[in-house]
Parts: C-alpha cells; structure tokens; sequence
C-alpha cells in the first residue's frame, strides 16, 4: 500500500476536531462574539449569537469530557403563541440539514450535527457547515415568525 503524500498530511493535520478552542477562534474569526462553558457531563459548549439570536455549539460523545467525536449546533425560540407541528413539518420537508422539533414547552427548537470524529473535516468545510447554520438559523427565525419584542427571549440550553 502506498504512503500518503507529504502534502496530503499537511492538509490533514489542518483538519477540525470537536476541539472547542479551536472552533471558539473560527467564530470569532467569522465575526462572532463566544463564551465558553461546560455542561453537567463536564462536556464543553459554546455560546454565541446571531443579530441577538443566541444559539450554543455543543460539544458530544466525549470522554471525560475531552476528545470529543460530534458537535451540535442549537438554537431554542421561546414563543408567546405555539407554532404548529405541520409548521415545524414543513421546515423539515424542505431543509436538508438542520431538523426542528418542538419540545415539551411548546417552544420551536432548531439543531444541526457534525460529525468530527476519525480525523475532524478541513477547515474550510467547518467554515462552510458553520456559515450555513447560521444561514438556517436566520431563515428558521423567519420561516416560525419569531420576533423578540412579541416572543420574548431565544435560548440556547438545550437542557430541557
């Protein structure tokens, strides 16, 4: 079997992992303000916003609390009047890659997952997952109606 090239793992080592230093810089880098956190497990999170929409970076499948496989992004709609389920259907019909769900409180919620194990993806692919939540979360916001003078506050806790 052959070796890989010597550029080949150059490009590979450049790759992202669930490491949340490191994903904390590229949001920043991509102009977002981030506080880091850690969750009940011990996993770390990451909380940002979007345009005062806040929405957290989960950190998951970790062990002890480090080397973690999978990250989420999520975002939580606290809502004056419930949204209908065919609503919430109809944004899963037509998006491929963040579901909603509306969870026990009748609030929308909105995540997508990424899997970073074996080796993470390169960077510019995280970028371009990352950019496109935030895309998605932007357009769930408008697709629910939900406006934080009527609605109230977003969350991000996704301890529900």
């Amino acid at each position: 079997m052959a070796k890989p090239s010597s550029s080949w793992a150059r490009v590979a080592g450049r790759n992202i992992t669930a490491d949340p230093i490191v994903i904390a810089n590229i949001v920043r880098g991509e102009g977002y303000k981030v506080q880091a956190g850690k969750q009940q497990d011990g996993a770390p999170f990451l909380q940002s916003d979007m345009q005062g929409l806040p929405f957290t970076i989960f950190m998951n499948n970790c062990i002890a609390g480090k080397a973690c496989r999978t990250i989420q992004f999520y975002a939580g709609f606290s809502v004056s009047t419930p949204r209908s389920l065919e609503l919430i259907n109809r944004w899963n019909q037509t998006k491929r890659f963040a579901k909603a769900y509306i969870d026990d409180q009748d609030d929308p919620r909105l995540e997508m997952d990424l899997n970073l194990a074996d080796g993470g993806i390169a960077r510019d692919n995280f970028i371009a997952d990352f950019q496109l939540w935030v895309r998605l979360l932007a357009q769930f916001r408008d697709h629910i109606g939900w406006n934080s003078e009527s609605d109230g506050h977003s969350g991000s806790d996704n301890s529900d």
